[in-house]
């Protein structure tokens, strides 16, 4: 396996079908490229074909976390997952193996929780910049060890009545820390190694009104449980 890449795409958004190619590209024109590359459509009206990636159609719509439920499935090192608003520059993934180990989450991006009954609403957040910050929850792109990623739906499974929506990343994060004793971290980014943004299309996940309700209250009991 060595140090092999997986990297998933979810493609859920009609309105950002234009933005696969792009991604696709840019992984495959960078200093370090995916083994494979597996685009996951739970949206019929997406029609995008692209004979360079495994593409996994589905008729019925998915929360995110499918993806970590699909990069279990690859016999695979790590699994790189991106949204399909961003996309990766020439050193992106280069630098994600260059940071990596088999304990711990990195990301671009990430939530340092707060205090309080609303610690993701009252987070510091972790932009992306030019030093290593360890954090919390990573948030739009992750690199993953393949061997965590049961940490989420483990964490998930053992507190059943806890919401699901807006929460792959809370439950994936945090189930690496509190139960496999891992840890997450957002990594320094320069010119080259930076994501890059895309139209998001006009729609967004966080823009559901239970987005950040859920994440509080999932953050709320499991801080209070673990820490």
């Amino acid at each position: 396996m060595n140090n092999s890449i997986t990297a998933i795409i979810l493609a859920h958004f009609k309105e950002r079908e234009g933005n696969l190619k792009r991604i696709i590209d840019d992984l495959l024109a960078g200093t370090v490229v995916p083994d494979e590359i597996v685009i996951f459509i739970d949206n019929p009206d997406i029609a995008y074909e692209d004979d360079r990636t495994t593409i996994i159609r589905s008729s019925k719509n998915f929360l995110p976390k499918i993806r970590f439920a699909l990069g279990a499935y690859f016999d695979t090192r790590y699994c790189f997952f991106i949204d399909d608003d961003l996309t990766v520059r020439s050193k992106t993934l280069e630098n994600f193996l260059d940071h990596a180990d088999q304990e711990t989450i990195l990301g671009l991006e990430g939530s340092i929780l707060g205090d309080g009954d609303k610690p993701y609403s009252n987070d510091t957040s972790v932009n992306r910049g030019a030093r290593d910050v360890p954090v919390d929850v990573i948030i739009r792109t992750y690199f993953v060890p393949t061997s965590v990623l049961t940490a989420g739906f483990m964490l998930q499974s053992a507190y059943p009545d806890l919401p699901r929506k807006s929460l792959d990343d809370v439950y994936l994060c945090l189930g690496n820390k509190y139960l496999f004793s891992g840890s997450v971290g957002v990594i320094a980014v320069d010119e080259e190694s930076d994501v890059t943004e895309l139209d998001e299309g006009g729609v967004r996940q966080s823009g559901s009104g239970v987005h950040y309700e859920n994440r509080n209250k999932v953050c709320k009991f499991l801080m209070d449980k673990y820490l």
